[in-house]
């Protein structure tokens, strides 16, 4: 089972080009008040920053699980990408985070514009009778909430650790 989401927002910061882009250059900063992420873990390599981290899932009947994800960041002049990254071996649930931050200069500030792609991965066995559909509908519903969720939690949490680096100094 494969649940794709795709997150698009723009906001307007008060911090000059140069510090909004190291800004969104900057991985645990940019994401210290995502909540939905879970051990988050960033190792920077050159000039890449490897991303580790797991998205909690309430699955109907299987409890909490935790969908982890790789990528890898790469500053971009104005801004920075992410790539997903494969997984050495076999899951049974993972995730796949990609996306872009982009920064445009403003008379009194700058606009940052995010575009993710989060993707949900479930190897589940093939449903035989109805009762194991009616469970494989209850556990597409639950990711595609955890999705939605994260969709509408993301600009606040960036939004966040954004309003605190203004509050901070650029430096």
């Amino acid at each position: 089972m494969k649940i794709a989401h795709a997150v698009h927002f723009t906001f307007d910061l008060a911090l000059r080009l140069p510090d909004a882009v190291a800004f969104v250059q900057d991985v645990r900063t940019s994401l210290c008040k995502a909540s939905f992420l879970h051990d988050m873990q960033v190792t920077q390599v050159g000039e890449l920053q490897h991303v580790r981290a797991s998205i909690p899932i309430n699955a109907a009947l299987f409890g909490q699980r935790e969908l982890s994800f790789e990528s890898v960041a790469k500053p971009e002049p104005r801004g920075a990408t992410l790539s997903p990254l494969p997984f050495s071996e076999p899951r049974l649930g993972w995730a796949e985070v990609a996306g872009r931050a982009a920064v445009s200069p403003l008379p009194s500030g700058s606009r940052v514009t995010y575009d993710f792609d989060i993707t949900i991965h479930l190897d589940l066995p093939e449903p035989e009778k109805w009762g194991g559909r009616a469970l494989l509908k209850m556990i597409h519903f639950t990711a595609q909430r955890v999705l939605e969720s994260i969709a509408a939690e993301f600009p606040r949490a960036v939004q966040m650790a954004a309003a605190e680096r203004v509050a901070a100094g650029s430096t």
